[in-house]
């Protein structure tokens, strides 16, 4: 996912996106992480810090930059109102759904991922679980997405520690995820590599250039992609170019 409207997005060298998740789950508390195996007591550890305990929060399962604990404090510091800084993190395993790339451009350069179904896919994932304020403060910062209900039997969620919540959260792109142009959709690649599929692909010609907006080395075509122009331009080009396919998560995983 994206960091549009994120405080501080501008220190987060969009190459490394999505940044790096906790080394083990635990609960992000301020600055710190504190490591713990969560059949240990996630309550516990919410009840010590004075936050809400799970049963008053939301799960939301995370496939891109929010399993970062960096990302998601920055994101509820930049909310307009006060945010609680304590948040579960929990590494799980999802499957019937795999991990592409979002079809735009995000507004610090990088392209985010996005899921899609695609049974008998597992993928690696984070689990947090959300009080409202922070519900809320995340919900802000992903305008490109829209969150979704999924059903834990259809796309069963499986925690580091055995838990099978029945239904839990998902952020889905609203412009679709990116393909080959062939119909087979790419998978989730670092930047550079992507950058430089997407110039062999010949998608975003610059005119006065000759060469795609993709094309050269990596710093300098996401400080490039980091412009508004661009960034609606490359929109259409992924569209034009038959790179672009909306993604149904109204079939079975809905919730």
């Amino acid at each position: 996912m994206g960091l549009s409207g994120a405080g501080g997005a501008g220190h987060l060298d969009p190459l490394l996106y999505p940044w790096d998740p906790p080394a083990a789950s635990g609960v992000m508390d301020g600055n710190e992480f504190r490591p713990m195996e969560p059949s240990a007591g996630l309550d516990e550890a919410l009840a010590q810090a004075s936050a809400a305990p799970l049963e008053a929060r939301s799960l939301v399962v995370s496939i891109g930059s929010n399993s970062s604990a960096d990302v998601m404090r920055r994101k509820f510091a930049s909310y307009h109102q006060p945010v609680s800084a304590v948040l579960p993190l929990v590494r799980g395993q999802l499957h019937n759904i795999a991990v592409g790339h979002s079809a735009h451009v995000s507004k610090a350069g990088y392209i985010a991922a996005a899921p899609y179904p695609l049974m008998g896919e597992c993928t690696a994932v984070w689990l947090s679980w959300l009080d409202d304020v922070q519900l809320m403060a995340l919900d802000d910062t992903e305008p490109n997405y829209r969150r979704i209900r999924l059903d834990g039997e259809a796309c069963p969620l499986v925690a580091d520690h055995g838990d099978r919540p029945e239904e839990f959260s998902l952020f889905t792109s609203r412009w679709g995820v990116l393909t080959d142009g062939d119909g087979g959709k790419l998978p989730f690649l670092d930047q550079p590599a992507l950058f430089l599929l997407l110039a062999g692909s010949g998608t975003g010609d610059l005119a006065e250039e000759g060469k795609s907006v993709f094309d050269g080395p990596p710093d300098l075509v996401a400080e490039r992609l980091a412009m508004p122009a661009v960034q609606a331009l490359a929109r259409e080009w992924f569209s034009s170019a038959g790179l672009a396919v909306p993604v149904d998560f109204d079939g079975p995983c809905a919730g």
